[in-house]
């Protein structure tokens, strides 16, 4: 069947998402873009128009979208009502602008000709500059007014998304505009249109740069943050530390480099690399946070021992004027805007190159002592950690150290993906305790620190492997699960795959943590920290919260014991009917 010529601009939109291989759409509906809502349910566009996901909230669906980008690289297009709606939406968006997330989010507005505006509502829900409501944490915006100027902002946009330092961009869509008649001559640029400038590999002087310094270092230190973003890029990583027996820190914003491979020093404390003479940082956003967990710094961020810092990545591409989440600046020895896995590629070349200099029988001796030391101290920290978490199942309340492990037990033979982790605790226990090898097997945190992205993302995870066999689980926090509870709706209605642990302490814990540490500084009772942190005088039953969504929920868990059989009939459940499911684990 032959899809008709749009009729009205709106229709139009729905060709340019089809255009940009955009299948899914996420929105909370609202009267300010409802000529593409028209446009996305008419029957005549079946054949091009995205399918719609609904959500009960705008910031649900942004972490929605957030999370669909980070479990599979594809966009979900994102409509947000005018004005309230951005509002609603803004901390999901800045959260992935800290998370370098493209998102594509489009935004009601209008009419901006007050002549055609409705009285009261039209009149409320028009903005000058709507924009500026997240301005300072998209990469780029616009409100064009007019069809041939939103065409060319939609394009823009989609573009500039894209290319590297990758962020949200916001373009609002004139309320009148949409539900004009398509005007004569106003078409779509051609699709390459939206094509990323790109950035080339380290360049020839670089790279030879780097391989001296390397061939130089003593104690030459591997820093990873966001490479990756792209799952290719893992492979390489290995490959080049291996070549050249780096000791790897990796910073964990995604999985770039795997938890369980001898070289990986995460967490470690070791002193194996407390002399370290040459650290390169690849796409590491907090430099300093990074170089001082394993080298004493000066009050500018430097290693006091002298060491050479080279950064390769876009961080200085991408800087708000509003938020600081550039972080400390840090005078590093050489400074690299370059492609990630290129980079990575023409440094693996050289460092594997059979007649150069690495290849030299004084290097690979060097290579391997420094290489074995490193080994030791993984294998040691990591059975100390096992240790750790065996220990903590011998209390009377289930501890986070021995869930974790106890969750691993129950699907460790399935093909997983972890969505979420719900806290920074829950989060270090993973790393330490669980393998995280596979490329886009782990997604990360939330980017800003914002509660209430973990249900959304991992339901906008579940979505993208909705048509394969991946077990997705989102180890989710209680606190931030309290503020996007409706997001429940949007995975049943969907009936995303998703596997929701929530990791119930009845406590903000991190609040209850600076309350605690005030009051102990300040040699008062540490034991007040829990009021107005915590949710033990009026708990929340998350089973039958989730029961009443229509969502299948084993009974809660409150034994260490009953962890891997309830989590492992979860799973059964998962797998046999591919929908949801949710498992309470009540814990310290």
């Amino acid at each position: 069947m032959t899809t008709p010529a749009p009729t009205y601009f709106s229709d139009l939109v729905v060709e340019f998402l089809h255009q940009q291989d955009i299948d899914t759409v996420v929105f909370n509906p609202g009267a300010s873009f409802r000529g593409v809502h028209d446009s996305l349910v008419h029957a005549d566009n079946a054949a091009i128009a995205p399918e719609i996901v609904m959500a009960c909230h705008e910031e649900i669906a942004v972490a929605i979208a957030h999370g669909y980008h980070k479990a599979s690289g594809r966009h979900m297009g994102v409509f947000v009502h005018a004005n309230v709606g951005l509002l609603h939406a803004s901390m999901a968006v800045f959260n992935a602008w800290c998370d370098r997330v493209p998102l594509f989010v489009l935004g009601g507005n209008g009419p901006v000709d007050a002549g055609k505006r409705r009285p009261w509502i039209d009149w409320i829900h028009t903005s000058q500059n709507i924009e500026s409501v997240v301005k300072d944490y998209v990469k780029w915006c616009d409100q064009p007014i007019g069809q041939r100027a939103t065409v060319e902002s939609l394009t823009r946009a989609f573009k500039l998304m894209n290319t590297p330092m990758h962020a949200p961009v916001f373009v609002a869509l004139d309320f009148d505009t949409q539900e004009q008649q398509l005007e004569e001559g106003v078409r779509l640029y051609p699709a390459t249109a939206t094509e990323p400038t790109l950035l080339p590999p380290l360049d020839r002087e670089t790279v030879d740069d780097l391989a001296r310094r390397l061939l130089a270092a003593r104690t030459p230190v591997l820093v990873v943050d966001f490479s990756g973003r792209d799952p290719e890029t893992v492979a390489p990583l290995v490959a080049l530390a291996e070549a050249l027996g780096l000791a790897v820190i990796d910073r964990g914003n995604r999985l770039n480099f795997p938890s369980n491979h001898p070289l990986n020093v995460s967490h470690t404390g070791t002193d194996e690399i407390a002399g370290a003479d040459l650290v390169i940082a690849l796409e590491v956003q907090d430099l300093v946070g990074a170089l001082g967990s394993f080298l004493s710094l000066t009050d500018q961020g430097l290693p006091e021992n002298g060491a050479d810092i080279v950064t390769i990545g876009f961080n200085d591409l991408l800087t708000s004027k509003w938020a600081a989440d550039y972080q400390q600046l840090v005078p590093v020895t050489r400074s690299v805007a370059a492609d990630t896995r290129a980079s990575v590629e023409a440094l693996r070349a050289v460092a594997e190159d059979p007649r150069g200099p690495f290849a030299a029988p004084g290097f690979i001796e060097r290579r391997d002592r420094r290489a074995a030391a490193l080994a030791d101290v993984h294998g040691r920290s990591r059975a100390e950690w096992a240790r750790q978490a065996e220990e903590s199942k011998q209390r009377e309340h289930i501890h986070v150290a021995g869930a974790v492990d106890e969750i691993h037990r129950a699907v460790r033979d399935e093909e997983w993906i972890l969505t979420n982790t719900g806290s920074l605790t829950v989060d270090g226990w993973v790393k330490k305790l669980w393998p995280l090898e596979r490329p886009g097997s782990y997604l990360g945190l939330n980017g800003g620190g914002g509660l209430g992205y973990g249900l959304g993302a991992s339901v906008g995870a579940a979505l993208a492997h909705r048509d394969d066999d991946t077990l997705c689980i989102d180890l989710q926090s209680d606190g931030d699960f309290l503020y996007t509870p409706s997001a429940l709706w949007t995975l049943a209605a969907q009936q995303a795959p998703l596997l929701v642990v929530v990791m119930n302490n009845r406590l903000y814990l991190n609040s209850t943590q600076h309350a605690q540490r005030i009051a102990g500084n300040r040699d008062r009772d540490i034991d007040r920290a829990h009021i107005a942190t915590s949710f033990y005088d009026n708990p929340v039953d998350f089973v039958t919260m989730a029961r009443s969504y229509g969502i299948h929920a084993l009974p809660r868990v409150e034994k260490i014991g009953d962890v891997a059989p309830t989590v492992g009939e979860a799973v059964r459940h998962l797998k046999n009917h591919r929908a949801p499911v949710l498992v309470e684990i009540l814990m310290d």
